[in-house]
């Protein structure tokens, strides 16, 4: 083991204001994960998030997550006054509650805005950011106009975007589209400031890119023609994967598929202008779905469940020669999980993109030996979209099912418990941990929700459910005192495993 990180988004994150935020808990956050010797952070997507909040689904696959702007830096910035400031508190809550979020940082936002435009304009960035940011303006404006965003009915003058519509959009409506321009300039600032701080601690920030786009953002509306739709703009094509052990009818996203092909044409312009986006943001990208990019399950949009789908080549060669042809590809990570094929795996090992290993999903075999998972991936206790590792444990428990005496049998087989737990156990939590610092895997990740033991009330995400997730925050501050025991059990790994502090030269 050389390396050590932490997964928590930055939403989960505790403040006054309903959300987390890129404000003073997120550096806390950071001299937490510093002062107990965590060189990475990972977080989830940053874009504006679409249906049911989620970052995975969002309206666009560049403009970022505004309502996780800090309002305490605003007010530092001048931004705001000390009353609009105390105005935009929430009562404290394990869960966002979005909509109250939503209510009281928009009306914190008007003032901000106002106060930014006045100072700096904001037509300079709109202008260096245009080939994105234009089309999100026009896109965000029209779905007020139309009060929906369901593009494919309206007029025909705004079923397309181009730079003509953006011109008559800005004639009439650029206070209003000057507003999203500038909570993206805002959000920017704030969080370069904490990426700098993160830095300056030698702390590498791991983020995410969701594979697809979501039907109703801008992407899919201004670029059509790289999407799987009709003349009309309706779905022909899409996404999901197929029936597993998870599902009998597999999960269907309905986010349209990709024409690779037009996409190609153009030496994938798109998608190395969304990557380059993200890497502004992030040292390291987790390329979310990264089958899709070899086969993605096709399904055709009539279709009510995933079941009748198809296995489609993706033009993977072609693209990652294209991506590591611009970008280093030191900096991505393979979300190899799920169904994999022999091309998948030759195309994850032929560019050395480290894979994942989630510890969840070893232990349906009694002859589980982590000492022997391969150096070259990263390890993790559970992801976003798992149950924490103590609602996890509790349900094996509970259904009475064979992993859980796997578990147990693998900690008296390494030397973790001296003999086979008459009852639950109490710190498995702890004992996954190590398990995973433990293993030769160059870099182990730890959701927060593990080290601090708690159940599935604090899980994030369930997959297959389009409603309820996103939710979970951390409402007790003191868990980021870095005296607080669960700290201290991190750092007596930390010295047990005491080369964690070596940076992943060899991985990336």
């Amino acid at each position: 083991m050389k390396s050590a990180g932490i997964l928590m988004h930055i939403s989960s994150l505790p403040t006054e204001f309903g959300i987390g935020d890129l404000g003073q808990t997120a550096y806390r956050f950071a001299d937490l994960l510093h002062e107990h010797g965590q060189k990475y952070w990972q977080i989830l997507p940053l874009n504006w998030c679409g249906y049911s909040n989620s970052p995975y689904n969002p309206i666009s696959a560049f403009a970022t997550f505004p309502y996780l702007i800090s309002p305490e830096l605003l007010f530092e910035d001048g931004l705001v006054s000390s009353s609009e400031l105390d105005a935009a508190r929430l009562p404290n809550s394990a869960e966002v509650d979005y909509i109250s979020v939503y209510q009281a940082k928009d009306a914190l936002f008007t003032t901000a805005v106002e106060c930014w435009l006045q100072r700096t304009g904001i037509e300079d960035y709109i202008e260096s950011n245009s080939s994105d940011l234009k089309p999100f303006l026009a896109y965000v404006t029209l779905c007020e106009i139309y009060g929906n965003d369901d593009w494919y009915h309206w007029l025909g003058e705004h079923r397309t975007y181009s730079a003509a519509l953006y011109d008559r959009l800005w004639h009439k409506y650029s206070r209003r589209m000057s507003y999203y321009a500038v909570l993206q300039a805002i959000f920017e600032d704030q969080f370069h400031r904490l990426h700098q701080y993160l830095r300056s601690l030698d702390i590498k920030l791991i983020g995410d890119l969701p594979l697809y786009c979501s039907y109703q953002s801008a992407d899919v509306w201004a670029n059509q023609q790289l999407f799987d739709l009709d003349d009309e703009g309706k779905r022909r094509t899409v996404a999901g994967v197929p029936p597993d052990a998870f599902s009998e009818t597999g999960q269907l996203w309905g986010n349209p598929t990709f024409r690779w092909d037009v996409m190609q044409n153009d030496g994938f312009d798109w998608w190395l202008r969304r990557i380059g986006n993200a890497l502004k943001y992030n040292d390291l990208l987790r390329l979310d779905h990264f089958i899709g990019y070899v086969n993605y399950w096709s399904i055709d949009a009539s279709e009510e469940t995933a079941v009748n789908g198809r296995w489609i080549p993706a033009p993977a060669e072609i693209f990652f020669a294209a991506l590591f042809s611009r970008y280093d590809r030191s900096r991505f990570i393979a979300e190899d999980l799920g169904i994999l094929n022999a091309e998948v795996c030759r195309i994850r090992d032929k560019y050395a993109l480290p894979g994942m290993i989630i510890l969840q999903f070893c232990f349906d075999n009694p002859a589980v030996d982590p000492d022997q998972y391969p150096e070259d991936r990263i390890i993790y206790t559970g992801t976003h979209d798992n149950d924490t590792i103590m609602g996890w444990y509790r349900h094996l428990i509970e259904s009475g099912a064979a992993e859980a005496n796997i578990i147990h049998e693998y900690l008296q087989r390494s030397h973790r418990i001296d003999t086979l737990p008459t009852d639950p156990l109490t710190d498995v939590n702890w004992h996954l941990i190590d398990i995973a610092y433990a293993s030769p895997c160059h870099l182990a990740i730890v959701p927060f929700q593990d080290i601090l033991g708690l159940g599935t009330e604090a899980r994030i995400n369930t997959p297959g459910i389009p409603l309820g997730n996103w939710h979970w925050r951390l409402i007790d501050e003191t868990y980021l005192n870095t005296s607080h025991y669960k700290w201290n059990e991190m750092l007596k790994l930390n010295l047990r495993y005491n080369n964690l502090s070596i940076t992943l030269t060899n991985l990336f």
